[in-house]
């Protein structure tokens, strides 16, 4: 039984698409669906050729705004690289400002000591020479008081000789 209702099945079958087989393909050969057909693979195609450009035209944005980001990443990194340069010149010139002022203050005070030095010697010069004058005062007062008792002592010894000689003679 199994057997006859396999052929049973087949003769159907067969009957099925040859009635309705020959159906699709007469629909198919109608020029107003063979139209609209082409319509639809014409918006398909138009639909497909539009996201392709539309794909296209976001993966040029995606790329621009890849360049473009990396161009402003590139100035940030730039800006940021003069930045320190400035910020390392400006500590250059303080540095070496900071150097010669201070230089400049050291040869000052080197200066001022040897001024001072040159004022103590001075000072202390004037003093020896003001001592020294005093000194010199003192011994020639000295030498004259000597040389004024040689001379009285020479007078006093003459006038002791003339005395006695007097005294002698008279």
């Amino acid at each position: 039984m199994m057997r006859h209702n396999r052929w049973a099945v087949g003769c159907a079958f067969s009957l099925i698409l040859a009635l309705y087989g020959g159906a699709v393909y007469a629909q198919a050969m109608d020029p107003t669906q063979l139209e609209h057909l082409g319509q639809i693979q014409d918006s398909q195609d138009q639909r497909r050729v539009s996201l392709e450009v539309a794909q296209q035209q976001a993966a040029q944005r995606a790329a621009q705004a890849r360049v473009r980001q990396r161009q402003q990443d590139e100035a940030y990194a730039a800006r940021i690289a003069a930045a320190q340069r400035a910020r390392a010149e400006t500590d250059w010139q303080d540095d070496r400002q900071y150097r010669e002022a201070s230089r400049a203050i050291a040869l000052q005070k080197q200066q001022l000591e040897l001024k001072m030095l040159e004022s103590r010697v001075s000072h202390e010069d004037e003093f020896v020479k003001a001592d020294l004058a005093q000194k010199q005062a003192q011994t020639e007062q000295l030498r004259q008081a000597a040389q004024g008792d040689v001379a009285l002592k020479t007078d006093l010894g003459q006038a002791a000789k003339m005395a006695q000689r007097h005294w002698w003679e008279q």
